[in-house]
């Protein structure tokens, strides 16, 4: 082939590394930004989704429930967590209760990305771009992650997103972005930002162009 598509620079560099004659190029994930649609105080609860026909899902559904969901509950009582996402197994479905609420296949997650004040990316193995990070920052809607789920995002920890890695990092990051409406507003607007800058129509337009005009 005359060249080779990837969605990430982190995979541009494994194939560089074992064939450093290939001609590759990134065309990553595309994303409309939609915008914030409900200020942080009309917001409540967390989500996270994921095709749990996809091991590294249904690690960081379980994950999250056993070892950071206790802690964050602690702080904020009141507080939901959503699970949704298609083909879960037992193991997930069993994560249901205690504050967590297990829905599966939804139609749309657009009541999620609108009314939860926050979106977690619990990942802790995997590869590529994570389109649902990518989604909920197009949303306005901040994200607390792990180094693996913004992994080749370009996304800055602290501005676009907040990034932990151990449980208790995680929790206190879900509770200060939880409870800080000025941080709050601050990460929607980088994440949008982000989203624009690297993951728009414009940019895999502009993308594409150049690299057929370069064949």
């Amino acid at each position: 082939s005359d060249v080779t598509l990837v969605v990430s620079p982190v995979e541009k560099t494994v194939l560089a590394e074992v064939a450093p004659d290939a001609r590759v190029h990134i065309v990553s994930n595309v994303h409309e930004v939609v915008g914030s649609r409900r200020p942080w105080a009309e917001r409540k609860d967390l989500f996270f989704v994921g095709g749990y026909q996809h091991p590294p899902n249904i690690d960081a559904a379980q994950w999250f429930v056993r070892e950071i969901w206790p802690l964050v509950h602690a702080e904020l009582p009141d507080v939901e967590f959503h699970l949704i996402g298609s083909k879960a197994p037992d193991a997930v479905r069993a994560l249901d209760g205690n504050g967590v609420r297990f829905h599966g296949f939804v139609e749309s997650l657009e009541p999620w990305l609108d009314s939860c004040r926050l979106a977690v990316a619990p990942l802790r193995y995997g590869a590529g771009i994570k389109g649902k990070v990518n989604q909920s920052m197009a949303h306005g809607q901040p994200v607390v992650a792990t180094p693996m789920a913004v992994e080749g995002m370009f996304a800055e920890p602290g501005r676009d997103i907040l990034v932990a890695e151990t449980p208790g990092d995680f929790a206190d990051a879900v509770v200060r972005l939880y409870q800080d409406e000025d941080l709050w507003n601050r990460v929607s607007a980088a994440g949008q930002e982000n989203v624009n800058r690297y993951f728009s129509t414009e940019t895999a337009r502009l993308g594409l162009q150049e690299l057929l005009t370069s064949l």
